[in-house]
């Protein structure tokens, strides 16, 4: 009589174990399509925001958006607000302390809402900050508060006085909790004034005034584990990544 034959024990839990294999194998592959797949998208987001400044610097007689994410135009102002910053309204509005700070809410009551109506543009998909919505920020250097008085902090408000491939939007993730305000640095200064978000593993998303957009590693160490000024690991020297993105900023 003819008898049907199964899989036996050992056979099964070879196969189980040559998928297992392939398994993992694979995987690490598929993480990082997945990651480059989200950086792309990311790049994307952060280059339709800076195509989104440009258009409102060109509908507003070459005046760029304004770089803090607080309304100003209504008086009186908040304590310490420099006078050239009266009047103006951020390119996002935030709220300190309200249950609205950087949500979608907040993006909408922007300036640069009317150019870029997406508010999943304003989010990295890489984002594992659940305190903030918005991922980005916009350089202090673009017409950020002048508020500080610090001769290494250059300002400029016109379209006109921006030079080429300078620093427009960052990744930010601050580590007190919210993304208010600009993102600055001090020029040639030795520490961290904000310091970049991480959610590409080592590198970051940035874009620049000629609407390019790059996705940059960052070389040094010490960046991964720096915080802003006076944290730990603010200060430090000869920091390459530090010294490049000031003269993004700022230029030499």
């Amino acid at each position: 009589m003819k008898r049907n034959r199964g899989f036996t024990l050992v056979e099964l839990l070879v196969v189980i174990g040559i998928i297992a294999l392939l398994i993992a194998m694979l995987l690490p592959a598929l993480n990082k399509a997945r990651e480059q797949a989200k950086v792309t998208a990311c790049l994307s987001n952060i280059r339709q925001l800076t195509l989104g400044w440009i258009m409102y610097a060109n509908d507003n007689h070459g005046a760029l958006a304004f770089a803090e994410t607080s309304d100003l135009s209504v008086i009186p102002t908040p304590a310490g607000t420099n006078v050239n910053d009266i009047g103006q309204i951020g390119w996002v509005i935030d709220k300190p302390g309200a249950p609205e700070t950087n949500t979608p809410a907040s993006i909408r009551a922007g300036t640069l809402w009317r150019y870029c109506s997406n508010p999943e543009a304003y989010r990295c998909p890489s984002s594992f900050d659940l305190n903030n919505y918005r991922s980005y920020s916009i350089s202090t250097h673009l017409n950020g508060s002048q508020g500080l008085a610090n001769p290494s902090v250059i300002i400029v408000r016109k379209l006109a006085q921006v030079k080429a491939s300078r620093l427009v939007f960052i990744e930010e993730n601050d580590e007190r909790g919210f993304n208010q305000g600009s993102f600055i640095e001090y020029r040639k200064a030795t520490f961290w004034g904000d310091v970049p978000a991480f959610f590409h593993k080592k590198g970051s998303t940035m874009s620049f005034s000629d609407a390019h957009a790059e996705y940059r590693l960052w070389d040094d160490r010490r960046t991964l584990i720096a915080h802003r000024v006076p944290g730990p690991n603010s200060s430090q020297p000869n920091n390459n990544d530090l010294i490049r993105l000031q003269l993004d900023m700022y230029g030499p």
